[in-house]
């Protein structure tokens, strides 16, 4: 049986029935556990179907139970294990969150390189997304932090992995969904601190042409680097916006004070208090216009904290209430360098006939090797935000064909309605990690509503 804390609580976990929604629309009842030690998660029957949740931040309803099955939500696994000091390693629980890393790290000289920006975002949910960073350029995606994993599976018991030991279960787990067990614990390397403040540029772009010649040139000189470009400007300067580097300033100290560090709570709950969103095609131009206008008045190079840059969605989740009851859709693909002209060229024009409200649009660079369903590979990344409704679908609909087209990939944790065919179309590995996971799980025990809707 697996080691546990004695202060826990030793009653069984209940399993209550909860009401789960995402893009504001209900979806379903289901059992929802809280388990708080580990012999909890042995006492579920060998024969339940089962899922695991982290944060629950997932956009694709990643740690949503397919019918009949059991969520079971890891949260309560948060304990820090070991710490070396002189290496960098830190050895985590998986509902371990990204804030509790960074605030065990940072004051020891270290940092995580790959995290995504809300410090609720668990560990073991960043290994089951295979998630990038603000550089994945330099530093690729999450899997190339972690050093070794601790799985449970209720057929194979706990399993030690990495990529000498149980390579295959390490690689289908890394970007796995959560599909093969309970990331138990998980031992990260971490990147030496190089100061507790950063200095971020800001280079304006004309037009969203311009972007991979800006990309390309800044990225393998700097330690952070993305672009905001706004996607409602018509004319000869659609995609105009800034592409942002960051660079540490070495030897500097923290001037965080703690209202700079506060996290506000992203509440679903709360965001649908208002019934209506408040971003339309009108006023998502509005936005972007004022944006860029604040931007462009603002000094062209700032310092901020270590924290506030890591985390910058911490304390913006007002972004997330305009789009009220109804809520947004995230679409995110990659496409290879020398598609990137194509896919600027069709969203111009798709663009200037439909004028879909694009709130957010951002470009990241990528190198590396694409593999199983992991969102990786060499070239160019975008995202985009826009409300959920008719013209959201369209625009899926356009993408969907744009990205088989040019021979790109959607991110699969980022599109809640994403069909199984766009994905076997798209990812070539599709069916060797389908076969992987049915030889691991052959009576598929971890299901969820994304594994159903793929195929998987």
């Amino acid at each position: 049986m697996m080691q546990e804390e004695s202060e826990r609580s030793s009653d069984p976990p209940r399993a209550l029935m909860e009401l789960v929604s995402f893009d504001g629309q209900v979806r379903r009842r289901q059992l929802v556990a809280r388990p708080d030690r580990y012999r909890h998660l042995e006492m579920l029957g060998g024969a339940q179907r089962r899922i695991v949740r982290g944060g629950g931040y997932s956009y694709a309803a990643a740690g949503f139970g397919a019918a009949e099955s059991l969520v079971q939500d890891c949260r309560a696994f948060n304990r820090i294990l070991a710490f070396d000091d002189e290496k960098g390693l830190i050895e985590c629980e998986g509902g371990t969150t990204l804030g509790k890393v960074h605030g065990i790290a940072e004051p020891r000289g270290w940092y995580l390189p790959v995290q995504p920006g809300y410090p609720h975002i668990t560990v073991g949910g960043c290994i089951a997304a295979d998630v990038h960073g603000k550089n994945q350029f330099r530093d690729g995606n999450f899997h190339s932090v972690v050093q070794s994993l601790r799985l449970f599976h209720p057929r194979h018991g706990i399993l030690d992995a990495d990529r000498e030991r149980n390579p295959e279960v390490f690689d289908l787990t890394c970007g796995g969904f959560g599909l093969t067990g309970q990331i138990v614990s998980a031992r990260l390397q971490l990147a030496r601190l190089p100061g507790r403040r950063v200095r971020v540029w800001r280079i304006p772009i004309s037009s969203f042409e311009e972007t991979l010649r800006l990309l390309e040139e800044e990225a393998p000189r700097r330690t952070f680097i993305y672009t905001w470009h706004d996607f409602t400007a018509r004319g000869p300067g659609f995609g105009n916006g800034f592409l942002y580097a960051g660079d540490f300033l070495t030897g500097s100290a923290a001037k965080e004070s703690s209202r700079d560090s506060r996290i506000v709570a992203i509440s679903a709950e709360k965001r649908g208090r208002w019934r209506l969103g408040l971003l339309n095609s009108w006023t998502a131009r509005l936005f972007n216009a004022t944006y860029g206008l604040w931007q462009s008045l603002a000094a062209a190079d700032r310092e901020t904290g270590i924290f506030s840059f890591l985390f910058p969605v911490a304390r913006k989740v007002a972004y997330f209430k305009l789009f009220g009851a109804p809520g947004f859709r995230e679409y995110q693909l990659l496409v290879p360098y020398a598609s990137f002209d194509r896919l600027a060229a069709s969203l111009r024009l798709y663009q200037r006939i439909h004028r879909t409200p694009i709130t957010l649009a951002s470009c990241k660079l990528f190198r590396g090797k694409q593999s199983q369903l992991r969102f990786d590979g060499d070239g160019v990344c975008l995202a985009l935000d826009f409300p959920s409704g008719p013209a959201a679908d369209r625009l899926c609909s356009f993408l969907d064909d744009l990205v088989r087209e040019l021979g790109g990939q959607p991110n699969v944790v980022k599109d809640s309605r994403l069909p199984g065919q766009v994905v076997r179309d798209c990812y070539t590995h599709y069916g060797l990690f389908r076969r992987a996971l049915h030889q691991f799980d052959p009576e598929r025990l971890y299901v969820s509503e994304l594994s159903e809707r793929l195929g998987l």
